[in-house]
């Protein structure tokens, strides 16, 4: 057998072809296969004499293995934690805001008009997945046990209710297609602070822009955990028409007609509310001004109408009232008669605090800014989520760096295990290299052979640490055996992310990493001498 292998080396080395004779002697098999890679099989199998080698590429197979599966259970963790606080984060507030120029981040929004043309040009913006309109105020609950400071969230029914649908603890979401009771969502944590529960009635103080507060009751249908203290301890949601009404935004006008007959006269008078206060009549008898009380000799059916505007332009609103007489051909004034008014509904409507954009990744968030921005008319500006949580996004960009200093870590120490078996290895084969070299062959080639070695034992390393870390993180994904507090970590099970791609990528790179930095250590074959290391074989 070693008489055929020296004939097969020596054919490869000196570039020449088998003879007959040689042909005879060597394996059919031997014509094909490739000189470097016939020698390291030969090597990775070894004998039984190799005991100082065998221990040393084990222990480095199982560092490789460890640090592949530590990298991967890095990763995972890190890009699902943060995966899971972005998705909270965006969860209440989504990816964009589009708000007044007067706004500054702040929860008490600035009234804009709402613009059905800003809406569907927001919608058509490719990437964007969904456009919702909001209002936000500060504003007090009262309860029995207390006062909380709270951020009141007005939401229109086009809300993606998704993300708080999900973190329900009991009750329901908002009903905002029934009027008969005034809902409101509130979280579990508000709930434990003022002793409330589901069903129970509670006093929502809203504060305007003229600074009034304004009251109204509501009942919680449900409770919601998010594990973001700062968001569950402020965060309340009611529909968007509660917040447009008490905050003032828009006018509403009323009218009022006395029903008691004055020496022959009614006296019609109106109320104006919301806007900037400096509110302006304009009644259908244009001698009238002002909010009267105004006076009409009632002789015969009539309707009086009121237009309420103010100073800084805020869309009107119109109140009528209509006198029906029951003999409205008598001559008498103040026969019996009858009152109805009503109005065109206010102006509430049709002030917003902003719109919401949701995109369909993350990722192309600087992107879609930039579109979302060139789509706005001038006194409209957009805020990022990152601009309106910058605390917890740098944080979560800091995560990076820990998984990027574990992976070097990680990396270095596999190429030192690496390092120290490659040159035990190649100190055990000195004399399979000398006598490689007196036959003819180059140092490449050994090199080569030397590499290929370093190249399976990483490989396994490799396979063995995929196994141990998609297992471990698999494992985790699917039944959550490890538990966390969410008071520290926001999360109450350790969360997983799956990105295969990444793992691909994590693997390509270690292994090319490793064998690059091997072939330092595998240069050493260039330093033996082949007559030294023959000479006490």
């Amino acid at each position: 057998m070693k008489r055929r292998i020296l004939i097969f080396i020596r054919q490869i080395c000196t570039n020449t072809r088998f003879n007959n004779q040689a042909s005879v002697l060597l394996p059919s098999n031997f014509r094909t296969l490739n000189f470097a890679s016939y020698i390291s099989k030969r090597i990775l199998k070894g004998d039984q004499q190799n005991k100082i080698s065998r221990p040393i590429v084990r222990i480095a197979t199982v560092g490789i293995a460890v640090g592949v599966a530590l990298m991967i259970l890095s990763v995972a963790i890190v890009k699902g934690f943060q995966n899971e606080v972005k998705g909270m984060v965006i969860g209440f507030g989504s990816h964009f805001q589009v708000v007044s120029n007067r706004d500054n981040i702040s929860k008490d929004s600035q009234r804009i008009e709402y613009s059905q043309e800003v809406y569907d040009n927001l919608s058509k913006i490719e990437g964007v997945k969904k456009v919702q309109i909001f209002a936000s105020k500060p504003g007090i609950i009262e309860a029995k046990e207390g006062l909380q400071g709270v951020a009141i969230k007005g939401v229109g029914k086009d809300y993606d209710w998704t993300f708080l649908q999900s973190v329900v603890v009991e009750g329901r979401i908002i009903d905002q297609n029934q009027k008969t009771e005034n809902e409101i969502f509130i979280s579990a944590l508000l709930a434990k602070k003022l002793k409330l529960k589901l069903g129970d009635k509670i006093s929502l103080y809203f504060v305007n822009d003229q600074n009034d507060a304004r009251q109204r009751n509501f009942t919680i249908v449900g409770l919601y955990t998010t594990g973001l203290e700062d968001y569950d301890s402020q965060y309340v949601f009611v529909d968007i028409s509660h917040v447009q009404k008490l905050s003032g935004w828009g006018l509403e006008a009323q009218i009022l007609v006395d029903t008691v007959c004055n020496f022959g006269h009614i006296a019609i008078g109106a109320m104006g509310f919301g806007g900037d206060g400096n509110h302006r009549f304009d009644w259908s008898d244009s001698s009238w001004r002002g909010e009267g009380p105004h006076f009409i000799l009632a002789k015969k059916d009539t309707i009086i109408s009121v237009a309420l505007s103010d100073l800084s332009g805020t869309q009107s609103d119109t109140a009528y009232a209509k006198i029906d007489f029951i003999d409205d051909s008598s001559t008498e004034p103040c026969i019996p008669y009858k009152v109805s008014t009503w109005t065109s509904g206010g102006s509430q409507s049709k002030y917003i605090g902003g719109y919401e954009i949701l995109i369909d990744n993350y990722d192309q968030l600087m992107l879609a800014d930039d579109a979302i921005f060139n789509a706005l008319p001038y006194d409209l500006q957009t805020f990022k989520i990152t601009d309106r949580s910058p605390e917890i996004f740098s944080w979560l960009a800091m995560l990076d760096i820990n998984v990027i200093i574990i992976i070097i870590l990680m990396v270095v120490i596999s190429i030192v295990n690496m390092t120290s078996a490659l040159l035990i290895i190649i100190l055990e084969r000195q004399q399979m290299i000398g006598t490689l070299k007196a036959l003819g062959a180059q140092d490449k080639p050994i090199v080569r052979i030397f590499l290929m070695n370093a190249a399976f034992i990483v490989g396994r390393g490799l396979i063995i640490g995929n196994v141990i870390g998609l297992g471990l993180a698999w494992i985790q994904y699917k039944f959550e055996i490890v538990s966390l507090d969410p008071a520290n970590y926001y999360v109450d099970k350790v969360p997983i992310s799956m990105e295969w791609g990444l793992f691909l990528a994590l693997d390509a790179g270690a292994m090319i990493i490793c064998l690059i930095a091997l072939v330092l250590p595998a240069k050493y074959v260039s330093r033996i001498s082949p007559i030294r290391s023959i000479r006490f074989s």
